[in-house]
């Protein structure tokens, strides 16, 4: 009797056995992966402009990936920057889909919007495709694909007043732009640089005297647009705010100064580390030991007059907006920081 119950027990326990093997090798059937998707792609260097901004900059494909059984398979591509390892990325879904084609601008948009790199700087960016089951099943990752572009600033011509005057020989021609950039069509901004001791200028519609132009009104802040009107002036030569508004006839001028502050730089939040103006290029900038922390801009020492990147709706990318978000410094280094408000509604920076 006993050595029957042995005998039973022991069966029982070898089928329990063989069934706990079969599950675990069933389990390792569905889990394991016989295929892994392949990536390629039509291009490692790409050319980016705005000219070619609606063009194709490059497609990639990729092998179906198989998990084992019968499964949807969706894909995702993932970027990165050369310095980062994939813990991220930005994603890209596609579905089911085996290839997918990037313009010139949506690659242009990853770059400076999605990875934060700057315009003009040459980028190295790393591409892989990952394909998913579900939240169960661990996703499976192509190898990487990396290409090389440099991002450009999309440079938005918006409608504009010319600012000719004493200190550029009066040629409107050649004479810097205050432009229509906000929700106000009738409302121009631009900073320009003046030169002469005793500054005098106009605003004109047109690069010419041929159309509408704007001068003194008469009084303090007030314009006319009669053209036989009398000149503005400001006080001095230096670094203009000019704003106008064509709608109330009225003007005003801040004379500005510029500098970097935050918690990255040397003195932190407590005041600024002033910004050099270089009339060759229109730029202000300053060599700075940064840390990891943030920065800002800032005119005249002040937060009346401030800029950040991104915030209140605005992306981040390059782009300065007035009050926006601080900018971040990553790693510790010293740079050469710039800051460039040429191009009015196109306020630029960079740190490299």
């Amino acid at each position: 009797m006993n050595n029957r119950l042995t005998q039973l027990t022991g069966l029982c326990a070898a089928a329990l056995l063989l069934l706990a093997s079969c599950e675990k090798e069933e389990e390792r059937a569905i889990l394991a992966p016989k295929d892994v998707p392949g990536l390629t792609a039509s291009a490692t260097t790409l050319n980016l402009s705005m000219a070619s901004a609606s063009q194709p900059a490059v497609t990639y494909n990729w092998t179906p990936s198989t998990f084992g059984y019968d499964a949807a398979v969706t894909y995702t591509l993932q970027f990165d920057k050369q310095s980062g390892d994939f813990s991220t990325p930005y994603e890209v879904a596609v579905g089911s889909a085996l290839t997918k084609t990037f313009t010139v601008a949506e690659i242009n948009d990853l770059l400076i919007s999605r990875l934060k790199l700057t315009a003009g700087s040459p980028a190295q960016v790393k591409v892989r495709v990952k394909s998913s089951v579900g939240d169960k099943v661990a996703p499976l990752n192509s190898g990487v694909s990396t290409f090389t572009a440099t991002p450009y600033l999309v440079v938005i011509n918006y409608p504009s007043l010319y600012v000719p005057g004493n200190y550029q020989g009066w040629t409107p021609a050649t004479a810097p732009k205050i432009s229509a950039f906000t929700n106000n069509p009738d409302s121009y901004e631009g900073y320009v640089n003046i030169t002469d001791a005793s500054p005098e200028f106009k605003f004109t519609s047109a690069p010419n005297w041929d159309n509408t132009n704007y001068g003194d009104g008469g009084t303090a802040g007030t314009l006319s647009s009669n053209g036989g009107a009398g000149n503005l002036k400001v006080t001095g030569p230096g670094y203009y705010r000019l704003k106008a508004n064509t709608k109330s006839l009225t003007w005003e001028n801040l004379k500005t100064t510029w500098g970097v502050i935050g918690s990255a730089t040397p003195n932190e939040w407590n005041s600024d580390t002033p910004l050099t103006f270089d009339a060759a290029t229109g730029t202000w900038s300053a060599r700075v030991a940064l840390k990891v922390g943030e920065i800002k801009f800032r005119a005249n020492s002040d937060w009346g007059v401030n800029f950040g990147d991104g915030g209140n709706g605005a992306p981040v990318d390059a782009i300065l907006d007035y009050g926006g978000d601080n900018i971040k410094i990553n790693t510790a280094g010293t740079y050469t920081v710039t800051l460039d408000l040429s191009k009015p509604g196109n306020y630029t920076y960079t740190v490299k």
